[in-house]
């Protein structure tokens, strides 16, 4: 036979060392990585700056928001897009150049800047659409001037797709090109304003902003998008560094710090530790068991917690000593207790019918029930009888408290509405005397929540009555199983002079009624989460037409799935009832 094999020791002086390192480490990360956000954040800070004031300038620069407009409605036509593909084949911007020149200006009246400035903006090149492109182009080149940004740009989106427009630092190529679509600024729409962000394009770092270029003299629309580039390789380069030094730096001071911990550990907690364990192992090792003389005497008189130990080892050990009399007596008495337990659970379990089918002459229907209680007792109950020969009775309840007095008051209620059924009369009735026989001397204030149903066999009527009890679930000739929001009365036990309510159901062969306890609905997992009555529909509508029995097997299962072995707080009692008409109808 194998020996088992015994899991590797790690003394506490190691674990303690390893918690040390850990933190120390921990910490000496956490200011690495705070260091470096500081860092980033201030270098990052500056170059959003210059975007923001760049993208607002170039937006706002634009006097001439017709020029832009119209150099869109240009090229948003299948005739540029044909010579554009011509010039893009031949890899000509001569091309484009020419188109341009062909087409005329967008005649903006109150243009006041030209390329060149003065007289030379009113040329016959500058009447035409290649002169609105130049002017936009000389803007554009103007504000790159004024600040530290490596492109600016003129664009257009729409459906999803950004154009370009102007871009002086390319040739007219890329006029009408489209952009690849950067995916950190996907979240924006249309010619929306996107704030400075760094994002990688392409194999490069950049700093991107866009702002709208907005016509406010004709409506307020918006006729194009500025946008500013600022190359951040060079910052990203220079954050690696930052990181490294910083981290060689830390990982030193990190080094001494540990060192230090782990000599202080070893001679203020490590050593004196292992002098206590050695001693507290020895005691009750003797062949006569645990006595006074075993008790653990070292030489440790520091004043810290090491010292309080000792103490309170020393403490432990006599009264150990002490109780050890005591233990056989209390261990006998939790034995007694337990047999009691198992005894009543077994006698509970006998009140309950679990004999199925429970009327094999009755083919009118198929029934069956379930009840796991949450301790060796439950508080819940299901009963089923034949009134006669043409009347089932079924009822399910719940008693308000768990454990021993649970089951004495849940023994009382069945026998009470047990023995009020078969003296016939309705549902209401048979509870409203079972509510007052169970209020007198109700000194435990204890109640129970029952719902109860008596079934016509002939005719498939079924008459309910419900006292705070679940609401039932009924599947219909559709098989869609339902929950059935039928009018509650008072609990039972709690008022005497409550009176209860019937009302029908009228079923036809295939239909089915489902009962049960709060257990089922608010079961719950390791997270919290109650299992729920959506949860319960969708179990009972994906079992196909099943027998009651299977029925109730697969919500069971699906519980089981959903708690996943977490502890189980309340009683779950099931009972499920097909009516199949009689033969002869």
């Amino acid at each position: 036979m194998d020996r088992e094999r015994k899991p590797r020791r790690v003394s506490l002086g190691t674990r303690l060392n390893i918690m040390l390192i850990t933190c120390i480490l921990l910490i000496s990360l956490g200011l690495l990585l705070i260091t470096y956000r500081v860092y980033c954040r201030k270098v990052d800070s500056f170059y959003v700056a210059q975007a923001e004031h760049a993208v607002k300038a170039a937006a706002e620069d634009f006097i001439a928001y017709d020029y832009v407009a119209h150099l869109w409605r240009m090229i948003d036509t299948d005739e540029f897009r044909a010579m554009r593909d011509k010039a893009v084949a031949a890899n000509d911007p001569q091309i484009v150049k020419e188109w341009m020149l062909s087409q005329p200006t967008a005649d903006y009246e109150y243009l006041d800047m030209a390329p060149d400035g003065g007289e030379a903006a009113y040329t016959n090149e500058s009447d035409t659409l290649y002169g609105d492109y130049e002017l936009l182009s000389h803007v554009l080149r103007r504000v790159k001037g004024l600040f530290d940004i490596t492109s600016v740009y003129i664009q257009y989106e729409k459906d999803g797709t950004t154009y370009t427009l102007v871009d002086p630092d390319e040739s007219l190529l890329v006029v009408g090109s489209i952009e690849e679509p950067i995916e950190a600024l996907a979240q924006y729409g249309d010619n929306e304003r996107i704030p400075p962000t760094v994002c990688l394009y392409e194999g490069d770092w950049l700093c991107v902003a866009c702002e709208p270029i907005i016509d406010q003299w004709n409506g307020n629309g918006v006729v194009g998008l500025a946008g500013v580039d600022i190359s951040m390789n060079a910052v990203v380069r220079e954050r690696h560094w930052f990181l490294v030094n910083s981290a060689l730096f830390i990982a030193v001071l990190t080094l001494a710090a540990i060192a230090m911990s782990m000599m202080l550990t070893r001679k203020m907690v490590t050593n004196p530790l292992k002098l206590l364990a050695r001693g507290a192992m020895g005691f009750g090792k003797g062949d006569e068991g645990y006595t006074k003389a075993d008790v653990i005497r070292l030489p440790i008189r520091a004043n810290n917690e090491i010292g309080d130990l000792y103490r309170e080892i020393q403490s432990m050990q006599g009264r150990i000593v002490d109780y050890t009399g005591r233990l056989t007596t209390i261990t006998a008495e939790r034995e007694r207790a337990r047999v009691e337990m198992d005894m009543a659970a077994r006698i509970q379990n006998a009140m309950l019918p679990n004999s199925f089918p429970a009327f094999p002459e009755h083919t009118e229907f198929d029934l069956y029930a379930t009840m796991n209680p949450a301790k060796a007792v439950g508080g819940d109950f299901y009963d089923f009888i034949m009134i006669d020969a043409d009347h089932l009775a079924m009822v399910i309840a719940d008693v308000s408290d768990k454990g021993v007095p649970a089951a004495l008051f849940m023994m009382s209620a069945k026998i009470i509405i047990n023995y009020r059924a078969q003296m016939g009369g309705s549902p209401g009735e048979i509870l409203t005397a079972a509510n007052e026989e169970l209020s007198k001397n109700n000194n435990s204030k204890m109640f129970v929540t029952v719902w109860l149903g008596i079934l016509e066999l002939s005719t498939g009527k079924l008459t309910c009555t419900n006292a705070g009890h679940e609401y039932p679930i009924v599947r219909g000739q559709d098989g869609v199983f339902r929950v059935y929001k039928d009018k509650h009365g008072l609990v039972v036990g709690a008022m005497s002079a409550s009176k209860y309510r019937d009302y029908e159901l009228h079923l036809a062969p295939g239909d089915a009624v489902f009962v049960y306890t709060d257990g089922v609905p608010e079961a719950n997992n390791a997270a919290g989460e109650f299992y729920g009555m959506g949860r319960l529909e969708a179990a009972l509508n994906r079992i196909d037409d099943a027998h009651p029995r299977e029925i109730l097997e697969g919500v069971k299962a699906d519980v089981d799935v959903f708690v996943d072995g977490a502890e189980q707080f309340d009683d779950l009692t099931m009972l499920c009832m097909v009516y199949n008409g009689r033969a002869d109808s």
